[in-house]
């Protein structure tokens, strides 16, 4: 009943996956900040101490690369990176954890910020870095593999377009950028090997949450795959939900206010559990209210011991 239902399947305990998820999303959100007001009027002591220089890293200063990630160069710039993290960040972080999603923005930005350092080294570009884009490109890359299907509105589109194709869009842009040079004074390079390794991370780690590989689309194939069960019902964001079969609407309102359904400790009624899950489906488990999420695990125990 629950375990053929994909969404499930991945989350054997969704209601701690999506706290600590977002609770991490919120504490790097919040790091970030605070960083960039705590170097709001040292910004020669930021510029020498916790931004990437490769003249100072070959000097001893190692902490750079990992310091550099939570600097911002101006009010736009950690607006746009924080704006990218809570968005994307809301996408990802419920579906992997707080640890697990730590570990890719900080692997990913990490990655990039060396790859910019040896190629800085290569190219023999005296330059300096700081930004979370890297790993924040990171992050769009992994919402785009694991909710490809997400309407996304832009500002400079006048209607909603995929999140695949959105990501599409601008990682080809990036790579335009970084061979023309037509963006000085932006890691353009970051931010590719951001897209890239966010990819990766979850390609080798968490597979069973992808449901689109661009480079299986690039071979020939679509790359999506839709989630388990989605054949049936209408299809919404690449889930599946279906309708009551007593009533010609969705019955969701009826279930928020508890008067057809069980919140008084009974037993989960088959139509409760259907609707948690349709919910889920159309929104996402972070929709779920913590009752709800309560409901749902009382539902997978009542399971288990039947």
């Amino acid at each position: 009943m629950l375990d053929d239902r994909d969404y499930m399947r991945r989350r054997p305990e969704p209601e701690n996956t999506v706290q600590t998820g977002l609770k991490c999303v919120y504490a790097l959100i919040a790091i970030n900040v605070m960083a960039f007001i705590f170097t709001m009027g040292q910004r020669k002591f930021a510029i020498n101490e916790l931004w990437l220089n490769p003249d100072q890293f070959i000097d001893g200063m190692f902490w750079q690369p990992l310091t550099a990630m939570f600097m911002h160069d101006g009010i736009s710039h950690i607006l746009f990176n924080m704006w990218g993290l809570y968005i994307f960040g809301g996408i990802v972080a419920p579906r992997l954890g707080g640890k697990a999603f730590l570990g890719l923005y900080l692997s990913t930005g990490l990655l990039g910020n060396l790859v910019w350092l040896a190629a800085t080294w290569i190219g023999n570009t005296p330059a300096v870095l700081c930004g979370a884009s890297g790993a924040v490109m990171a992050v769009t890359a992994a919402a785009a593999v694991m909710a490809p299907e997400t309407p996304m509105l832009l500002l400079f589109i006048p209607f909603p377009i995929k999140l695949r194709t959105m990501a599409i869009v601008f990682f080809v842009l990036e790579i335009v950028m970084e061979l023309t040079g037509r963006q000085p004074g932006v890691a353009n390079l970051v931010h590719i090997v951001g897209f890239v390794g966010g990819y990766l991370f979850i390609k080798f780690f968490f597979r069973r949450e992808m449901l689109w590989d661009p480079l299986v689309s690039l071979g020939g194939s679509r790359g999506y795959r839709p989630p388990r069960g989605s054949n049936n019902g209408n299809s919404t964001s690449g889930w599946t939900y279906h309708r009551s079969p007593d009533r010609g609407e969705d019955y969701g309102p009826n279930f928020s206010t508890g008067s057809n359904f069980g919140f008084n400790g009974t037993r989960v009624s088959q139509r409760e559990l259907d609707y948690l899950l349709d919910k889920i489906s159309r929104s996402g488990i972070n929709s779920l209210t913590e009752q709800e999420l309560q409901r749902l695990k009382q539902a997978r125990e009542e399971m288990r011991r039947s």
